[in-house]
C-alpha cells in the first residue's frame, strides 16, 4: 500500500514530540512526589509512636523502685499519665497506654545491666529493673499505592509501622559506706523492713555471695577529697580505711553496677565495722587515736560505779552484752537472717542486766531510738563530755525526763568519754544486691543496686556475723533517712 503524499509533511514534522517525554517525565515525577508524601507520612506516624513509647517506658519505668507494689504503679503510671497523639495512621488519633501497649519488665543482668532474654523476665516487683514498652503496629494508607489500587481495582495498600523502647530506674549515691549487703530474699521489701534486724555473714569467698552475705565494694574516688588520712594506702589497708572512716569519700556508684572488692578479707571486713564500737584490731589496728575514726558514744563500752570507780564493760560482763539485742526470733532460732521487729524479750533481758528493769526508752520502738535516748541519758547524768543531747533528736527530750525522774538508782555514765559523741556513728548507708539463684559470683560480676538501706550497728561482730537493724531504706518511694544520704534515681531510656 503506498503512502499518501499528503501524508509526507506530517511523518517528517517533529512538532509537539517533546510533549510525549514530558508527560512521560510528569508521570515519573508525580510518582516521586507520591512517594515522598507517603514516606513522610510514615516517617511522621513512627515518629509520632516511637516518642509515645518513651514516655510510656520511661514513666513506667520511674516506678521500679523494688516496692511490692511496683509493678502495680508502674502499669497504672503507663496508662493513666501518658497521653500523645498521631497523625496519619488509621484509627483513632489519639495515644494512650490503655490499649495499644505491651509491656514487659525485665530484671538486670549480671553485670547489671540491660538483655532481652527470656531468662531476664520477671514479673517480681521487688526484682524488675527493665521495662520494654512496646506499641501496636498502625497501618498508614498510602496515597501513591491507592492511585495504582485504584488504576487496578484493587484494593488500597497499607504499609504499617510500630515503635518499642526500653527504659530503666537505677539508684545511685554518693559517698556511702563501701558495703554490699546480700538481700536476704528476692521479696525483699525495704519499706517493711525498716525496725526489722539482720544478721549479715561476712563471705570468705566473694566467687559465691549467698543471700545474707555481706562485701566490700570498690567505688573509690582517685582524690578521696576531705579525707587525706586514707591517701597513700593502696588494696586492702585502703578499704580499710574507707570502711572505718565516720565520713567516707568513695565515688558515687550504683548506676550500671557494683564492683566487689577482693582485697579485703571476712575478718578484715568486721575489723574494719567494729571501729565504730571502738574497737581496733587485725587489718584496722593502725587508725586508732584519729577522730576520723573516732568511735561511737556507748554507755555499756564502760560504768562508773557509785563509788567512781570505772568497770571496763567488756571485762565484766563480755563483749556480748556491748551490743543492743536483735530480733526474739533470730535469738530463737526461728528466723534465718532477717528478724519481724519484734525484741521485746531481748529488751527485758537488755534492761535487767544494764539498767536494774529501768527503761530509758518506754517510748522507743526501734533500737536506734532506745539508743539515742540512752546516749541521751548518760551525757545528762555526767557521763559524756561535751553536748551529747545537742546531736539527739527525735525521742530524746521525753526519755532523758522519764530516765532521770524514775527514782532509779542506776545512771550509766562513759568512763572513757569518745573523742567526738557522734551517735550517728553506728548508722551507715549500705548497697543491697540480689544474690539469689544459687549465689553471686562477685568476683566476675557487676551486681545492680536493688536498693539502699541504712543501717544501724547493734554491736560488734561475732563470729563472723554483724548484727544490724534496718533503720531507712532510702531511694525510689522511701523516705529519707537520718544521715541524710543524697540517693538519686536514675530513670533513661536504654533502648
Amino acid at each position: 500500500m503506498k503512502r499518501l503524499p499528503q501524508m509526507h509533511p506530517f511523518l517528517r514534522d517533529e512538532t509537539g514530540g517533546i510533549l510525549v517525554f514530558f508527560a512521560m517525565a510528569m508521570v515519573v515525577f508525580l510518582g516521586l512526589m507520591a512517594l515522598i508524601f507517603d514516606t513522610g507520612r510514615m516517617a511522621t506516624t513512627q515518629s509520632e509512636l516511637q516518642s509515645f513509647s518513651d514516655s510510656v517506658s520511661l514513666a513506667a519505668a520511674a516506678e521500679l523502685d523494688g516496692g511490692a507494689d511496683a509493678l502495680t504503679r508502674a502499669r497504672a503510671a503507663a496508662s493513666a499519665l501518658i497521653f500523645d497523639t498521631q497523625t496519619f495512621a488509621q484509627g483513632s488519633t489519639d495515644l494512650s497506654g490503655d490499649e495499644g501497649v505491651t509491656l514487659t519488665f525485665y530484671r538486670p543482668d549480671e553485670m547489671g545491666g540491660f538483655t532481652r532474654a527470656a531468662e531476664y523476665e520477671t514479673t517480681s516487683p521487688f526484682r524488675a529493673r527493665y521495662v520494654e514498652s512496646v506499641v501496636a503496629d498502625r497501618a498508614v494508607e498510602t496515597g501513591l499505592s491507592a492511585a495504582f489500587a485504584a488504576l487496578s481495582q484493587s484494593s488500597a495498600a497499607k504499609n504499617t509501622v510500630s515503635a518499642a523502647s526500653v527504659a530503666g530506674l537505677s539508684f545511685e549515691a554518693c559517698n556511702v559506706a563501701p558495703v554490699a549487703v546480700c538481700l536476704p530474699t528476692v521479696e525483699f521489701d525495704a519499706k517493711a523492713a525498716v525496725g526489722t534486724s539482720l544478721e549479715l555473714k561476712a563471705s570468705v569467698n566473694v566467687n559465691s555471695l549467698l543471700p545474707g552475705n555481706i562485701a566490700v565494694v570498690d567505688t573509690l574516688t582517685d582524690a578521696l577529697d576531705g579525707l587525706q588520712i586514707c591517701a597513700g594506702l593502696i588494696g586492702g589497708a585502703l578499704d580499710a580505711c574507707l570502711l572505718a572512716a565516720r565520713k567516707p569519700e568513695t565515688a558515687c556508684t550504683g548506676q550500671g553496677g557494683l564492683t566487689i572488692s577482693t582485697d579485703v578479707n571476712a575478718s578484715g571486713l568486721l575489723q574494719s565495722l567494729d571501729t565504730r564500737l571502738g574497737l581496733f584490731s587485725g587489718l584496722a589496728s593502725g587508725l586508732a587515736g584519729s577522730s576520723d575514726f573516732a568511735a561511737a558514744p556507748n554507755v555499756l563500752s564502760g560504768l562508773t560505779t557509785s563509788e567512781g570507780l570505772c568497770v571496763p564493760n567488756l571485762a565484766a560482763t563480755g563483749a556480748a552484752n556491748l551490743g543492743l539485742p536483735k530480733d526474739d526470733c533470730l535469738t530463737a532460732g526461728s528466723c534465718l537472717m532477717q528478724g519481724n521487729g519484734n525484741w521485746s524479750a531481748g529488751r527485758t533481758e537488755y534492761l535487767r542486766v544494764h539498767f536494774g528493769e529501768a527503761d530509758p526508752a518506754p517510748s522507743a520502738t526501734t533500737r536506734f531510738e532506745f539508743y539515742k535516748a540512752e546516749v541521751a541519758a548518760s551525757a545528762k547524768a555526767g557521763g559524756l563530755v561535751g553536748n551529747v543531747v545537742g546531736v539527739v533528736d527525735g525521742v530524746v527530750g521525753g526519755v532523758v525526763g522519764g530516765l532521770l525522774g524514775s527514782g532509779s538508782t542506776f545512771k550509766p555514765k562513759l568512763c572513757a568519754p569518745p573523742t567526738v559523741a557522734d551517735v550517728n556513728r553506728r548508722l551507715m548507708v549500705v548497697a543491697g544486691i540480689d544474690c539469689s539463684g544459687g549465689g553471686l559470683n562477685g568476683a566476675h560480676a557487676k551486681p545492680a543496686v536493688q536498693t539502699y538501706l541504712e543501717v544501724f550497728v547493734l554491736g560488734p561482730s561475732e563470729n563472723g556475723l554483724l548484727n544490724v537493724e534496718v533503720s531507712a531504706c532510702l531511694g525510689g518511694s522511701c523516705g529519707g533517712g537520718h544521715l541524710e544520704t543524697d540517693i538519686r534515681d536514675v530513670v533513661r531510656l536504654v533502648e
